[in-house]
């Protein structure tokens, strides 16, 4: 009788492997929340590289609409507003790592798999890849600041210009009206008939709006449960339309303020597209063997690149938040 059965070195074999690679490695990156195929997506993601020749994806950036529309009585026709729309251009780049163990008595010693384990540490690596190239983007030097207080610097911060619930509904009216249209208004991202943004914040910030009374006394009474959309996922709480998240990869400093003493996060306020991602390939893990097969390794790789898109050479989706924070998390 015979059987079908595909091999481990089968092209289909490899496909499907490789989607699930890509996708556990997606699953445990955290900025994946936040990515969609729209350019209603926090970080708008393209893939269409992934099929042709090329190196460099270009995203339209578009405007909110500016005009009043029609009442009754009025003609839309002939009155109809046109999209401004703007083009944004990434170049593709390549990222890979590898691991390589000492040969088969190495293997024979442990009580693990070293194979499998050099597997799974580098699809953490590779999800931890993701996040700090998405970090970095989008905490590159930004062209708009809020500061906490009165503060207009880090340099003028003190030690109690810490995050507070009027700061964020601050940044959040700033940015629907772009300082009214001193630059693009941040678009919010719609969900269930609501608008939301997302404020990113360090642990240590989290850790200071929690101990504010008026935070406090809001989330025990109206905190927001259930949402199924992944930007609610991990959510530490919602504050006036404002999504809160927390991540270690906040920027810190420790020599803020007029005696360069006062510790500080660099937190992030994001609207759509703050972030635009291009995948050339996706993420996968190749094996080699060296010496005869005495030794193994394995290298995970994938050809992407993501940016903070700009328009007037102001950013176009995102804007800083500098405070002071209680010293926890790097507390001498």
């Amino acid at each position: 009788m015979a059987k079908t059965a595909f091999s481990t070195s089968d092209p289909l074999t490899k496909k499907v492997w490789e989607e699930r690679l890509f996708r556990d490695t997606q699953k445990e990156s955290y900025f994946s929340r936040f990515m969609g195929k729209s350019a209603e997506a926090l970080v708008h993601v393209k893939e269409q590289l992934t099929k042709t020749k090329g190196d460099n994806m270009t995203f339209g950036i578009r405007m909110r609409l500016k005009g009043d529309g029609v009442t009754s009585g009025q003609v839309l026709e002939g009155n109809e507003e046109k999209l401004t729309t703007h083009d944004f251009s990434v170049s593709l780049e390549r990222y890979r790592h590898g691991v390589r163990d000492a040969g088969e008595l190495d293997r024979q010693r442990t009580v693990f798999s070293i194979d499998e384990e050099s597997v799974s540490a580098l699809k953490t690596w590779g999800a931890e890849k993701i996040d700090s190239l998405c970090f970095d983007a989008i905490q590159t030097s930004p062209t708009k600041v809020f500061y906490a207080g009165t503060a207009t610097s880090t340099g003028t911060l003190t030690a109690t210009d810490l995050v507070t619930p009027s700061l964020i509904s601050r940044a959040k009216t700033w940015c629907k009206t772009g300082g009214n249209r001193g630059q693009t208004p941040l678009r919010a991202i719609r969900i269930n008939g609501k608008n939301y943004f997302v404020f990113l914040v360090h642990p240590d910030v989290m850790y200071d709006l929690k101990q504010d009374p008026t935070f406090a006394q809001a989330r025990r009474e109206a905190l927001e449960r259930g949402k199924d959309n992944p930007i609610f996922s991990g959510a530490e709480a919602i504050w006036d339309g404002v999504v809160v998240h927390e991540h270690e990869n906040i920027d810190l400093a420790t020599n803020w303020g007029a005696s360069s003493n006062v510790p500080g996060a660099k937190c992030v306020f994001m609207g759509a597209q703050s972030l635009v991602w291009a995948w050339g390939k996706r993420p996968r893990v190749v094996s080699e063997n060296f010496d005869y097969e005495e030794e193994h390794g394995f290298a995970w790789a994938m050809t992407s690149r993501t940016a903070k898109p700009k328009f007037n050479n102001k950013d176009y989706g995102s804007v800083a938040i500098n405070v002071a924070r209680t010293r926890i998390s790097d507390a001498l």
